[in-house]
């Protein structure tokens, strides 16, 4: 009887630690000062548009890692480095379809996250530096980017509205023309809960906004992650698009799946 006691508040101190910890929060960016997070990502995405005067199909494999350290209890430096495998074809003006590959479009970002909380209330603003390299089109686009988070923490359920830019500051090559020199714009609403203390769900619409195709895209998001340990979480997710249009008659159909798995120490 007493190791049966013994065992059930070892369970019971895990999972009450994991739900201290609540590195799937969405606000979540370190516990404490030296911190360092390890967040791989891996993805597979389809898209398909169809136009007036072309459709395009594209098949795409991503994977990204990153890297934060924190500075003190709620700032982080945070980077991120990854590269997408392309798959794709299309047919200009409904003319015989054209197929290529891009297996070396590498990315990367710098930048920092900071976390305010005043009571139940939680705050969270973040900025980056990054670049976007495509071998195919034999060009680079750079640009930064902010996003600040307002959230709200009940019981259990943690309700919260994302607002972020991304502004270009360079582009070279054969990206010229292509990824376009307008901002895009994204928001999100949300809500984060967590689960018998061992599973966490996130889920929301985002809407986001390309100022240079003019294209509109409403998509469903969801991510239920499992906590391994206190500190290490594996999770799987998905996006579906909603609705989504773009200039010339343009239908977007967008979705993903994919897994990450999240290791602090």
């Amino acid at each position: 009887m007493l190791k049966q006691t013994l065992l059930a508040f070892s369970i019971l101190s895990v999972a009450g630690a994991a739900a201290a910890a609540d590195i799937t929060n969405p606000f979540y960016v370190v516990s404490e000062q030296g911190e360092i997070g390890f967040i791989t990502s891996a993805s597979a995405r389809k898209v398909v548009e169809k136009g007036d005067f072309d459709r395009s199909k594209s098949t795409q494999y991503a994977l990204q890692e990153e890297v934060r350290v924190g500075l003190t209890d709620s700032l982080a430096l945070v980077g991120t480095v990854g590269n997408t495998w392309d798959r794709w074809k299309s047919n200009w003006d409904r003319q015989a379809w054209r197929r290529n590959r891009d297996n070396e479009n590498i990315n990367w970002s710098a930048g920092m996250a900071w976390n305010i909380t005043t009571g139940p209330a939680r705050w969270q603003v973040s900025g980056k530096y990054g670049q976007d390299r495509l071998k195919n089109f034999d060009g680079e686009y750079k640009y930064v980017a902010g996003e600040t988070k307002l959230g709200y923490q009940f019981k259990r359920a943690l309700p919260y509205v994302t607002g972020g830019i991304e502004v270009p500051v360079g582009q070279k090559s054969g990206l010229k023309g292509f990824a376009g020199d307008k901002f895009t714009y994204n928001a999100k609403a949300g809500v984060y809960q967590g689960k018998c203390e061992v599973w966490a769900l996130d889920t929301g619409v985002r809407l986001t906004y390309d100022e240079n195709r003019e294209a509109r895209v409403v998509t469903a998001e969801a991510e239920a992650s499992y906590y391994i340990t206190p500190k290490i979480a594996l999770g799987v997710y998905g996006t579906y698009a909603l609705d989504g249009r773009a200039k010339y008659g343009t239908d977007i159909y967008d979705k993903s799946v994919g897994a990450r798995l999240r290791m602090f120490f």
